[in-house]
């Protein structure tokens, strides 16, 4: 029993030891300070007229405050508002009380250092300064930026006469983002120095232009061979031998995409259908895509067909006659009796020689008894050559002809009766020896 009653109390005494610890640190937690915090605050204004502006502005104000240790630890330049108020101040130099507010409710101003601020006020100036347009992170190449435009062209800059004429322009500055197409865009303004130092104690109106940016692709300058086309086909027997653009080239304009590329130019088609002569005509120029013409170039060119006849070569016999024996001559030899014929020429000619040729004649008629090396003739049409003739001569060999023998004449005799004795002739023309000789 004795023990339980030791052992309550030692559980009472803890118990009590702990109370008495928490409200001690309650009590210190929540027991207010009062501290000077260790930052500034900057002092603005109120109740400034739109006719003056602050040439300068308050300096800045420390605080003393009053609050929980936690509350003061967390406090900062946002937790408080310190201003002056200008209602009826005209222009010149005042000295004004600051009056500052706590955003925070658990932390109270206690006390401001200093607690007047100075303050010098102007009246305001304005003035028409242009707007310049000032481009970042240009477009890739190929593209280029064309001339920028801003709607309005003009900014009204107000405020102190100082600081509204050290203000030379006002920047809209776009960020065309690499772009590939025109943009138009909201873009802030911006008053700055002919130095390009921002100016900042000026009121610009309207504070944003709107800024149009052309982005045109660029093009290049190139001289691109003219393709001709050529449809149908000659008349039979005949082909297209070349066909000439004139002029050869064209100027053009191309993309960079194109630039490297092989640039197309192309002639309308020219139709040679059953033609078998040459063809000179006009066509239009035809451009591929992201090709354009030059400035002053052709858009038509001249283009010329030559059409030329198919040849080819054939192998033909022809026979060979001889005629015109002369009277008393017979031919005892002709040693050739045909020839063999190569002829070059259009297939549309060739092809009208039908059937066998015309036979070869020779003209005998001038030649003698004898022996004879005659050189043959052949002429071929009109428009066909001559390539061979083989042979090229012949051996022709004529004879006297021999004149039957007359029945001898009876004899007479005495008693008028015809004797059996034969008679001789001579021939007047003894046998040619050469001739004689062939025949042995």
């Amino acid at each position: 029993m004795r023990r339980i009653v030791q052992e309550a109390t030692l559980l009472a005494t803890v118990v009590l030891l702990a109370l008495a610890i928490w409200f001690v640190i309650a009590d210190t937690e929540n027991r207010e300070i009062e501290e000077r915090l260790g930052f500034s605050i900057a002092v603005g204004v109120r109740n400034l007229t739109s006719d003056l502006a602050v040439a300068s502005e308050p300096l800045p104000v420390t605080l003393t405050v009053i609050g929980r240790r936690a509350d003061l630890d967390a406090a900062g330049p946002d937790d408080f508002l310190a201003t002056v108020d200008l209602s009826g101040r005209p222009a010149g130099r005042h000295n004004l009380p600051v009056r500052v507010e706590s955003l925070d409710d658990q932390v109270r101003v206690r006390a401001i250092q200093p607690e007047t601020a100075v303050v010098f006020l102007e009246e305001v100036v304005e003035r028409q300064v242009v707007i310049v347009i000032e481009t970042a992170n240009p477009p890739p190449l190929g593209f280029r930026v064309g001339t920028p435009r801003a709607r309005p062209e003009m900014a009204t800059v107000s405020g102190i006469a100082e600081e509204v004429d050290a203000v030379e322009v006002v920047v809209a500055r776009i960020d065309l983002g690499g772009a590939t197409a025109a943009i138009e865009r909201d873009v802030a303004l911006e008053a700055r120095t002919g130095a390009g130092i921002a100016v900042g104690r000026v009121t610009v109106s309207p504070r944003f232009a709107v800024v149009e940016v052309p982005v045109e692709q660029e093009l290049f300058r190139r001289s691109v061979s003219v393709r001709p086309q050529v449809v149908g086909i000659p008349q039979e027997g005949y082909r297209v031998r070349v066909v000439r653009v004139v002029p050869p080239t064209v100027d053009v304009l191309v993309s960079v995409d194109e630039f490297d590329d092989e640039a197309v130019v192309e002639a309308a088609s020219v139709d040679v259908s059953g033609r078998s002569s040459d063809l000179i005509t006009s066509a239009d120029l035809i451009f591929s895509d992201g090709v354009a013409p030059g400035i002053d170039a052709n858009t038509s060119v001249q283009v010329i067909v030559t059409i030329e006849p198919v040849m080819t070569t054939v192998r033909l016999s022809v026979p060979v006659e001889p005629t015109e024996v002369p009277d008393g001559l017979e031919l005892a030899e002709f040693a050739v009796s045909e020839v063999r014929l190569v002829l070059h020429g259009p297939v549309a000619l060739i092809a009208e020689i039908e059937g066998p040729l015309t036979p070869i004649s020779v003209d005998l008629s001038q030649l003698g008894p004898g022996r004879h090396n005659v050189e043959l003739e052949w002429a071929p049409p009109a428009g066909i050559e001559l390539v061979e003739m083989s042979p090229v001569r012949t051996i022709v060999a004529l004879v006297q002809v021999t004149p039957p023998e007359p029945e001898p004449e009876p004899e007479s005799g005495e008693d008028g009766e015809d004797t059996d004795q034969p008679v001789q002739t001579e021939s007047s023309d003894p046998e040619p020896e050469e001739v004689a000789n062939e025949r042995r």
